[in-house]
């Protein structure tokens, strides 16, 4: 056979380029989705930073600022009727109480011998009063008889007389011997919280001295104002700034009296969660002047750069928050009058928009922020 008319058999040719493709794109893919791609990717976009923010307020909201003290409404502030030593304390401050509970007691042993003696008192003269009654009765008798002087007759009548008032009296004083016991037990007026305590077991306590105070419903805001502001009335708003931001509130009851300087007690009101004894500030709410509307104020540390302390037409800027709530804008500003620990903006910023006062620093203007309205 000739060699041209053999088979000629070919092998075919694999394609390594392809293998190799594929598998860098298997390894890429593993790659991406291992702990230290997840890392990598969650170290390039880096959790929000907390910023804390204040809202601009209008030259209408903008008043004078006072600290009140959280009190509660209902307060009763308990006190013995009489003196004595403590015998017994059975609540501690913050305890709750309900109507009625016994709360302490002072030793009620010469309350309880005064008692006893009293009845005694009143036995006796009990028994005198029924002699007495019997003696007039038998003269009566004999007087029906004529054998008894109108001297005797008169004589019994007197003698049961004081006998009766005698009785009068000594039944009188058990009764206030009583009360007096009574008045050694200090009892809660009303459901409520145990806020004060100024005694102690052993202790000697005055009368009318308050030893134990409970707080019931209802929360107000005390706070004491100038004798000198002027325009105050029932029912003036005013803003609480509080740890969670900004209350609404209004002035419920004005006193007439002045205080130590001159001061007034002004009583506003107040949420019911709000904890007593926790000190809050209180700003009041003015109605705003002419040609003002515009202008906002901020606090001073919300400004950057030299006019934050200086002239108000130097220019100074503010880290803005964005609407979507989540990014910054450096904004100019001009700043007009300073009054304490506010500023005020004449042009480039409007009411209710919200300024950085810290946590902003090193921050690129769209860098995502966490803000809140207290750092506590």
């Amino acid at each position: 056979m000739s060699r041209s008319c053999l088979p000629v058999l070919r092998t075919p040719r694999r394609s390594f380029p392809s293998t190799l493709c594929l598998s860098a794109l298997v390894s890429f893919g593993l790659a991406a989705c291992s702990p230290a791609a997840k890392d990598a990717a969650s170290a390039a976009s880096p959790p929000p930073r907390t910023v804390l923010v204040a809202s601009a307020q209008s030259s209408a909201s903008q008043g004078p600022e006072f600290i009140g003290e959280v009190r509660a409404r209902q307060r009763a502030e308990l006190a013995f009727a009489q003196p004595g030593l403590v015998r017994q304390v059975l609540v501690e401050p913050g305890d709750a109480v309900k109507r009625g509970q016994l709360l302490a007691t002072l030793d009620l042993a010469p309350a309880q011998a005064q008692l006893g003696a009293a009845q005694a008192e009143i036995q006796r003269l009990q028994a005198a009063a029924d002699e007495a009654r019997r003696k007039q009765q038998r003269l009566q008798a004999a007087r029906e008889r004529q054998a008894a002087s109108e001297a005797e007759w008169t004589g019994a009548q007197a003698e049961l007389r004081m006998a009766e008032a005698a009785l009068a009296s000594a039944q009188a004083q058990r009764e206030s011997t009583a009360w007096n016991r009574a008045q050694a037990e200090l009892r809660a007026p009303f459901d409520g919280v145990v806020a004060a305590r100024q005694l102690e077991v052993g202790q000697a306590v005055g009368s009318g001295l308050p030893v134990i105070t409970v707080d019931g419903a209802g929360r107000e805001l005390w706070a004491l104002l100038p004798a000198g502001l002027k325009g105050l009335s029932v029912g003036q708003p005013a803003r609480l700034l509080t740890p969670e931001g900004e209350l609404d509130s209004r002035l419920l009851r004005l006193s007439a009296r002045q205080e130590a300087g001159g001061a007034r007690r002004a009583v506003f009101a107040l949420p019911e969660q709000a904890r007593v004894g926790d000190t809050l500030s209180l700003r009041l709410l003015a109605g705003a002047a002419a040609g003002d509307s515009n202008h906002v104020w901020v606090p001073l540390r919300a400004i950057e750069g030299p006019g934050a302390k200086s002239a108000a037409q130097e220019a100074a800027q503010v880290l803005r928050l964005k609407a979507d709530g989540q990014s910054l804008e450096r904004v100019s500003v001009r700043l007009g009058a300073t009054e304490g620990d506010q500023v005020e903006v004449l042009a480039g910023l409007k009411a209710g928009e919200r300024v950085v006062l810290a946590g902003g620093h090193s921050l690129a203007p769209d860098a995502r922020v966490k803000p809140v309205s207290s750092l506590r």
